[in-house]
């Protein structure tokens, strides 16, 4: 069992905002496991940045506690202040070089830069900036400048790092050397790490678990999990998830059989409610010219017509008008073979276990 470094309990944040009180955080609940990797994902304003806020003490919640070992801390706390630090969007440069930006934590601390020469050029080679000793800070580009900051948090070997949206607006190749410096984190240190981005595959990549936040918690799972199983229909909007309908609904003990605009979709999961949300992921379709025969016992079949083509790169995405709209994205390989056009009658298929019902 991974043992619990922070806890969350009930904390809430609630602003004045033109004259109105505006709710930014609402009852929020969770536990953070000592040397994991947590994200935090969600629409703009949806309140990350302020979560980690709270948890960095530089704001405080309007109600509700943060427990760190089971001890219930403050702003006060500086025990807790010397053990947790936060990378920023946008970080701070200070006046001077790179080596000057790197030491002033440890200057903060009493330790002389004579003493601390070789670490600050450890860390420095860490996060790919040998060599920038003497630069102005201020002249380092936006990806430079954020490995900076990484190397004058990490050089004070905090216990429990946050991230706010580490490779925002960043270019690729900046965001492939954030992530390896992430990774190297993991792999060779004890810290617990808090990385909110807007990321999605990011958060996959990197994080153990990931809660979805919308001001309160919509859903904590481990990462793989909450792609797999959304709780309900705002998190598969969130995810991308682009075929989520909504339908009547009747079971028997085999299947469930989902009815919308006259189409009849059947589902290998239990539905207890008379309507629900559904979702079938858009490369988990396949399309033919041909009414195919099919083990009918496990596989759903929908005539429909091809009204749009969108060539995503990567990708080839068709809708398919069969009484309600339905995407599905095909492999260029596939979709050349097949000549598909504008127009053209089709078949859906799709097994019926790739039929997930979901709560709302």
């Amino acid at each position: 069992m991974n043992e619990k470094i922070l806890q969350l309990n009930n904390i809430s944040k609630i602003v004045n905002h033109k004259n109105e009180k505006k709710t930014i955080l609402k009852d929020i609940n969770l536990d953070i496991a000592k040397n994991k990797t947590l994200g935090i994902i969600g629409p703009t304003g949806s309140g990350k940045t302020t979560l980690l806020r709270i948890l960095n003490m530089l704001d405080e919640p309007t109600s509700g506690q943060i427990k760190y070992r089971n001890e219930i801390v403050t702003s006060k706390s500086l025990d807790y202040r010397r053990r947790i630090s936060m990378v920023f969007q946008k970080p701070i440069v200070l006046k001077g070089n790179v080596f000057d930006n790197v030491y002033y934590g440890l200057k903060i601390r009493g330790i002389k830069k004579g003493d601390c020469i070789d670490e600050i050029s450890k860390y420095l080679d860490i996060v790919n900036l040998s060599g920038y000793e003497n630069q102005n800070a201020n002249t380092l580009s936006g990806g430079e400048t954020q490995r900076l900051a990484l190397a004058r948090t990490l050089i004070l070997k905090p216990e429990i790092l946050l991230l706010d949206e580490p490779t925002a607006n960043l270019d690729p190749n900046s965001t492939v050397q954030i992530e390896e410096i992430i990774r190297d984190i993991q792999e060779n240190s004890d810290t617990t790490l808090i990385i909110s981005t807007h990321n999605l595959l990011q958060g996959l990549n990197l994080c153990d678990d990931i809660i979805l936040l919308n001001k309160e918690i919509i859903q904590k799972s481990p990462s793989k999990e909450l792609f797999k199983k959304p709780k309900n229909s705002f998190v598969a909007k969130f995810l991308g998830i682009k075929n989520i309908k909504r339908g009547v609904v009747s079971s028997n003990k085999e299947y469930s059989n989902i009815n919308i605009n006259s189409i009849n979709i059947q589902s290998t999961e239990e539905c207890s409610r008379e309507e629900s949300y559904f979702y079938i992921r858009s490369d988990e379709i396949t399309l033919s010219q041909e009414n195919k025969s099919l083990d009918m016992d496990n596989a759903n079949q929908i005539k429909g017509t091809i009204t749009k083509i969108i060539d995503l790169n990567l990708s080839i995405e068709i809708t398919v008008d069969a009484g309600t709209e339905f995407k599905v994205d095909l492999t260029r390989n596939t979709f050349n073979i097949n000549n598909f056009n504008v127009g053209d009658e089709v078949w859906m298929q799709f097994e019926k276990s790739n039929v997930h019902i979901i709560d709302d």
